[in-house]
């Protein structure tokens, strides 16, 4: 796949930057760490574009980013109901949002409302927001096998020696069952685990973009 370019015979995709942990380990907001000459929520940000049609970044409200800057960039407020939930929240939030009315159930209902609606919901390319070194090839590879695949796609991060499901391609059919599966466990990984992903290859040059601030 063109780095540059979204193939237009494929499902539509949507960026999700993973903004709003609250960077306990580090000790200072790692969205505003400065990655070449902006903060590293919108340096991510920009590294979904190529291939994505809208970019959100999910976020805490009290964090107060910055957006505007382009309009192919949205921030979206982590939802009090998933509130405290890792990287779910980000993306229960996310589905929220994805419905015709903007909201596919208010924070008073339960998740499995979702499942009872018939919102369109595209692939989504997902990418946490500290991941220093990471390059649009490493992101066009997801993307080019997951889409072949139909499957989620992601690395293994041979540091840790887990996948890593926070640099991933998310299928929509797949997606869809993330409100059903977070009912009762809010791991992402083991979300992914359960769905028989596409674990991509690793050279030295992956898994350096692969480590995060704190690495």
């Amino acid at each position: 796949m063109d780095k540059a370019k979204k193939d237009t015979d494929t499902e539509m995709i949507t960026g999700l930057v993973l903004a709003g942990g609250e960077s306990r380990r580090m000790g200072h907001e790692k969205a505003l760490i400065t990655l070449g000459d902006k903060p590293a929520y919108r340096y991510m940000a920009e590294l979904l574009l190529p291939f994505c049609d809208e970019v959100y970044v999910s976020c805490r409200e009290e964090q107060q980013l910055t957006f505007g800057y382009n309009p192919k960039v949205t921030g979206l407020f982590d939802r009090p109901a998933h509130a405290g939930r890792g990287p779910m929240s980000g993306i229960l939030s996310y589905l929220n949002h994805s419905s015709d009315n903007q909201s596919l159930f208010s924070d008073s209902q339960s998740i499995t409302s979702y499942n009872q609606t018939n919102a369109p919901i595209n692939g989504l390319l997902l990418l946490g927001c500290d991941y220093r070194n990471m390059t649009e090839e490493t992101l066009g590879r997801l993307v080019a096998v997951g889409q072949t695949q139909g499957r989620i796609c992601c690395y293994q991060n041979h540091i840790t020696g887990f996948i890593d499901p926070l640099v991933a391609y998310y299928p929509a059919e797949i997606l869809q069952q993330v409100p059903e599966f977070a009912k009762e466990n809010s791991s992402l990984r083991q979300f992914v685990e359960a769905h028989n992903p596409c674990i991509l290859p690793t050279d030295i040059q992956t898994l350096q973009t692969l480590r995060s601030f704190d690495q």
